[in-house]
């Protein structure tokens, strides 16, 4: 019988925020399937708890591979273990070119098909890709920290690195989130929820902007 490393605590002084180095972005997406699974929103496409974990890893693979040319993720690392990750486009990445665009959308679409709600799940997207503000700004993709680390400081340490460079550029941040508990943690960072998506019958999502700190 195997045995899984334990993973090493997050308060030591050997956690490492640095930009993620290579195209591998394996590590990051079955960590950040681990980080939301369950998860509201994926759960209501799903047609059960399996179906929703592979959900979780197709929808972040295609995010993340979107965002992998612009080197802006960074990983929480210790001890060759990827702890969270912090999935940014910068402001020359927003909006999405057409091409990246159908190609998000169609990887998206074919994924939400093997599911339930699958009408109600395209009309949801297209509402928060509408909702997306049109000024430049950095958008965080995905933000996400490993279940058995979570709620040690370590998703305040991965937003630092742009937070500081959206201070120093005056541009804004923004995201969506699902998950009505985030919206504390991200109000400690300057977030304000900027717009509340609503569709009859399907899960809530919030949209949040943090203006630069002058």
């Amino acid at each position: 019988m195997g045995h899984t490393q334990p993973v090493p605590d997050p308060r030591s002084a050997d956690v490492e925020i640095r930009r993620l180095d290579g195209d591998d972005q394996g590590p990051v997406v079955a960590m950040m399937a681990r980080a939301f699974f369950p998860d509201p929103l994926f759960g209501f496409f799903a047609r059960g708890r399996l179906h929703e974990y592979h959900l979780l890893a197709g929808i972040f693979s295609s995010f993340a591979s979107d965002a992998a040319p612009f080197r802006q993720t960074y990983i929480a690392a210790a001890d060759d273990h990827v702890l969270g990750a912090a999935v940014w486009l910068p402001p020359e990445a927003m909006p999405r070119s057409r091409r990246r665009e159908m190609m998000l959308n169609a990887r998206s679409a074919r994924l939400l098909a093997t599911g339930r709600n699958r009408r109600m799940g395209l009309a949801l997207l297209d509402a928060v890709a509408k909702a997306h503000p049109h000024e430049p700004h950095w958008y965080l993709a995905l933000l996400g920290t490993d279940p058995l680390v979570q709620g040690r400081g370590i998703g305040g340490r991965l937003l630092q690195p742009i937070l500081e460079r959206c201070d120093a550029e005056g541009l804004p941040a923004y995201l969506e989130t699902q998950k009505e508990s985030n919206l504390a943690f991200y109000g400690r960072h300057g977030f304000t929820v900027d717009n509340t998506i609503e569709l009859e019958g399907a899960p809530r999502v919030w949209t949040m902007l943090r203006p630069p700190k002058r």
